[in-house]
């Protein structure tokens, strides 16, 4: 099903799912045509899913490093769905902006030209620096200042995904790219934020040296409809309306599967990092928490806040075990055995099991880019407190010879299951959301001074 994040994915993806995109997509045309009214998203969705857009403000006459510009209408690229993103795909042969009866399909190698939906000008580019990309072209809708910069509005369309040279451009499947036929630069999002003018939207360039086909480049259909209407105030009318006109664009459980996999491993969500957002190194000593509940009168709270006894311990059980483990083995490579054989495989197996369980759920973690918390580290740290009773049971087994040494085992053991369990009675207010506790009493569980405790003021 939908859900609030279906942004991030692939717009295939997301018209596979119920609800959401496929409500609005659901019915439209699969051919894209000349007269077809398109949105166009790109398929790299960095730093945001954003849609090619245009407004009626224009470039600044003069950059703030001065730089001068085409002063021709602004194209972006907006993180949001707008009528502004609205397209019309044109035959640079006639002047009709309709789809014809038969519909005529766009096809790989066509030239095309693409007319702003509300605005009527056509997508342009000419040899004019871009305004933060200056060793690229600047693109935007062309105005006729009746000076000597004529229109440069021809894109050829370059579908990347094609199975052969006469594919049809079909709306969500196919990812295209489109080559200006003036200059062969190639419409590209190149990621920079636009300053106040350009109301914070990203930049679209055309990119002059193009090799491969980087994501940055490749677009795909999102939201399409058969345009009817010649005349533009029933045009405006028409875009304004949602697109309900079926095609069930579904993707196989393992396309989805990988790209989900893939979303999660490369994706950053937020530049500014989460309030409580951590570190890999954070987890290990338990130096963060996360706040999830709080009760505005009574201060009540809800933490994700581990037991620092069971955290610690695990961590030297960890320790322990390599420490007993390489020591075993180098005493092994002398032909010195100090436990029985069946005592040492069980120790590899079951240690061994415990540790690399630890290190593939949490290693991983120190490679990725996306805002991590605290909770990324359970299935870690569950391991390693199984690795405890197993570095206990060995000890007592193998390294208390004595009676003395096993009682004091076996006192240290019962210790440490009481003050585990006087952990967790002390902080079962902040696990549970009850009793509420005083300013004080919060102010005395807070060990560590980068645990977040929510404490009113008043």
């Amino acid at each position: 099903r939908s859900g609030p994040h279906d942004q991030i994915m692939t717009s295939a993806f997301q018209a596979s799912l119920e609800g959401g995109l496929s409500r609005i997509t659901q019915g439209q045309p699969l051919e894209v045509a000349y007269g077809s009214q398109i949105t166009l998203r790109n398929i790299l969705g960095k730093p945001l899913p954003c849609w090619l857009h245009s407004h009626k403000n224009t470039y600044p006459i003069r950059y703030e490093n001065g730089r001068g510009s085409s002063h021709q209408q602004q194209v972006t690229c907006y993180p949001f769905k707008d009528v502004n993103n609205w397209w019309i795909v044109k035959d640079p042969g006639t002047q009709q902006l309709v789809v014809s009866n038969p519909p005529r399909p766009v096809r790989h190698g066509n030239i095309v030209q693409l007319v702003h939906g509300i605005t009527t000008r056509y997508l342009n580019t000419h040899d004019v620096a871009a305004p933060l990309s200056p060793h690229s072209q600047e693109v935007s809708c062309y105005i006729d200042y009746n000076i000597s910069m004529p229109a440069q509005n021809l894109w050829r369309v370059e579908i990347v995904n094609r199975d052969s040279d006469g594919d049809i451009w079909k709306t969500i499947l196919s990812e295209v790219r489109f080559v200006h036929v003036n200059t062969s630069a190639v419409l590209k999002l190149s990621g920079a934020s636009l300053p106040e003018w350009g109301y914070r939207q990203l930049e679209i360039i055309g990119e002059k040296i193009s090799k491969g086909y980087h994501q940055s480049m490749l677009w795909n259909v999102e939201e399409h409809r058969y345009g009817k209407s010649q005349e533009q105030k029933e045009r405006e009318v028409e875009l304004h309306s949602p697109t309900r006109i079926s095609i069930g664009q579904n993707l196989s459980f393992m396309a989805k599967f990988m790209e989900l996999q893939w979303k999660i491993l490369t994706l950053k969500n937020e530049d500014t990092e989460h309030k409580y957002s951590s570190s890999p190194l954070d987890w290990i000593t338990l130096d963060t928490n996360i706040a999830y509940w709080f009760h505005s009168t009574s201060g009540a709270q809800i933490h994700l806040l581990g037991n620092v006894v069971t955290w610690t311990s695990a961590n030297v059980a960890t320790l322990v075990y390599v420490a007993l483990f390489l020591w075993y083995l180098l005493r092994r490579r002398r032909n010195i055995h100090d436990i029985p054989e069946d005592a040492w495989w069980q120790w590899v197996s079951a240690g061994g099991l415990c540790v690399a369980g630890w290190a593939v759920n949490y290693l991983p973690f120190f490679l990725m880019e996306k805002t991590l918390f605290l909770y990324h580290y359970l299935p870690a740290v569950t391991f390693q407190i199984l690795l405890i009773p197993i570095v206990l049971q060995h000890i007592s087994d193998h390294l208390c010879r004595s009676k003395l040494s096993k009682s004091m085992h076996n006192a240290f053991v019962v210790a440490w299951f009481s003050s585990v369990y006087l952990t967790y009675h002390t902080f079962r207010p902040l696990t549970y959301g009850e009793p509420p506790l005083s300013k004080a009493e919060l102010q005395n569980l807070r060990w560590k001074d980068s645990w977040d405790i929510l404490i009113r003021k008043h």
